[in-house]
């Protein structure tokens, strides 16, 4: 096993171009960056049978999910749940009982019209993201309704001072549409914003976000295309853009401070790879007339407009721990079982897992994961899984 590289450089930039000697002194950002060739530590192996699994094909309301929208293991072992269907939150103890529901559809307080849950909040048990009507809503342990307030609007995640950190719209998103050619892609440049008591503090600006497709008059995310991934650490915020396998750490003044690269599966887009996206596509389809249309008419199309490369990690696919450590998911297309790294708080690639298929992180430790699982009729369940 290769040893990490750990190298440090100092990178100059240039506000502008007639700045003198002082002015680069002045501007001159140090940063680590960190290599690692392979991992640090074995890979975790996880336990056959899970800690405790919550959710049923058929049973009690309370134990049915439709569309699990996030979910959170706390210091005692209990288990948040969010339901996007039914718009609820749901604990259960650390043996799996139901403990209680709180939620509904509706724009009062305590109701919701989308659901998130946020990890890491400090002060409040649990923290649930509204992204239809963009609010957070704050709840004690017992699911009783603590604070509601409005939230800029992006997707956020919770800093360690009980701040936000969001993605704002880019302000070039309107007309953008209007100078990229049909068939072609783009991808907006982002800015990560800290929103604190006395105003919105600029972290990170131009990093390049979702990438998308124009089709006429529309445009959507391309297929396999590269998303802007973030998530808040104790000392900053670890993001990426997708392209390889690497990290920036912003810390809380707007410097970039390290730097992570690390060695993943191969990003390579195969016939095989496409073979399995075809397949994919035509098992939506119930007649064997339809899935030859749809080869003959649409297939091309979709085909012609993949990537040569897939993307390194999932949009969501960040994690933190509290010591500042990161769980990476790797795109799941790219390889063929659902594959974790873990980075630790310098950058280094400490170790890997393996989760099982079907299957989405969802809250995680040093040596256990939080996982949502499918199961063969789609139903879904979260399952505690920790080392072997």
């Amino acid at each position: 096993m290769a040893a990490p590289r750990l190298t440090l450089t100092t990178l100059f930039a240039l506000l502008v171009l007639a700045c003198d000697i002082t002015d680069v002194a002045a501007i001159v950002v140090p940063q680590t960056i960190v290599e690692s060739d392979s991992p640090r530590e074995a890979e975790l192996v996880l336990a056959d049978e899970p800690l405790v699994r919550v959710g049923l094909l058929d049973g009690p309301d309370e134990f049915l999910f439709s569309n699990i929208g996030g979910g959170v293991r706390l210091e005692d072992g209990s288990i948040v749940v969010a339901d996007e269907q039914s718009y609820e939150i749901r604990m259960f103890d650390a043996r799996g009982r139901h403990v209680w529901t709180s939620g509904r559809w509706g724009e009062g307080p305590g109701e919701y019209g989308g659901v998130r849950l946020l990890r890491g909040c400090p002060g409040t048990a649990i923290t649930v993201f509204d992204w239809k009507l963009d609010r957070i809503t704050r709840l004690d342990r017992d699911g009783n309704l603590a604070e509601t307030g409005v939230q800029p609007y992006g997707s956020p995640t919770c800093s360690p001072d009980g701040n936000l950190v969001f993605l704002p719209w880019p302000d070039e998103e309107w007309g953008i549409e209007q100078r990229i050619g049909d068939g072609e892609a783009y991808r907006w440049n982002m800015t990560l914003s800290w929103e604190r008591d006395d105003g919105v503090v600029t972290l990170a600006q131009g990093i390049p976000g979702t990438e998308r497709r124009v089709h006429g008059h529309t445009t959507g995310p391309a297929n396999w295309g590269r998303s802007l991934a973030f998530a808040a650490a104790p000392t900053g915020v670890w993001y990426g853009s997708a392209d390889d396998y690497e990290l920036e750490h912003v810390d809380w003044t707007g410097r970039i401070t390290r730097v992570a690269r690390w060695a993943g599966p191969t990003l390579e887009v195969t016939g095989g790879h496409r073979d399995r996206f075809l397949s994919a596509y035509v098992a939506r389809y119930d007649t064997p007339a339809e899935r030859r249309r749809f080869e003959r008419e649409r297939w091309p199309g979709i085909r012609d407009d993949l990537p040569d490369r897939f993307p390194a990690y999932e949009s969501d696919g960040l994690l933190t721990l509290p010591d500042g450590s990161v769980w990476v998911t790797v795109y799941g297309w790219a390889t063929p079982q659902r594959e974790l790294h873990l980075l630790g708080p310098d950058g280094l690639w400490l170790r890997g897992v393996t989760i099982p298929a079907r299957s989405t992180l969802l809250d995680a430790g040093l040596d256990w994961v939080l996982l949502l699982e499918r199961g063969e009729f789609d139903e879904q369940s979260v399952a505690v899984l920790t080392s072997a």
